[in-house]
């Protein structure tokens, strides 16, 4: 049934683009929210059902919470990665690579993110 539930989680494109991103990284709500182009609301409730289903994990940090993909559940089902591993070779998961990509050379951090700062990566 865990599996079942994790293949449902992974059955919506905003959900695999947030898993696109989180897999080798931590972001805060705010961050990917900023590289996918998406509201704080959407991007909340996507990271929700990832994280009821056990694919995201979470911490808090102060005022930001970070999410990151759950090491346990991608060893026990390696079909997560490589799934996005096959994604990343579209083109609209290779642009939030690069949003990403852009964002950490950049050195930002979610408080810039407050102040619009990722407004250039939408260019």
């Amino acid at each position: 049934m865990e599996t079942l539930k994790i293949i449902k989680a992974l059955g919506d494109e905003n959900r695999l683009r947030i898993v696109n991103i989180l897999l080798g990284n931590e972001l805060c709500v705010c961050e990917v929210e900023g590289i996918l182009s998406m509201t704080q609301s959407n991007i909340s409730r996507h990271l929700s059902k990832l994280t009821s289903s056990g694919v995201t994990k979470y911490r808090k940090d102060a005022k930001y919470i970070y999410y990151s993909l759950d090491e346990q559940t991608l060893l026990l089902h390696p079909f997560i990665a490589e799934a996005i591993k096959d994604f990343r070779g579209e083109e609209r998961y290779k642009d939030d690579l690069g949003k990403l990509r852009s964002y950490v050379e950049h050195g930002y951090t979610c408080d810039d993110v407050k102040d619009n700062v990722l407004l250039f990566l939408n260019r």
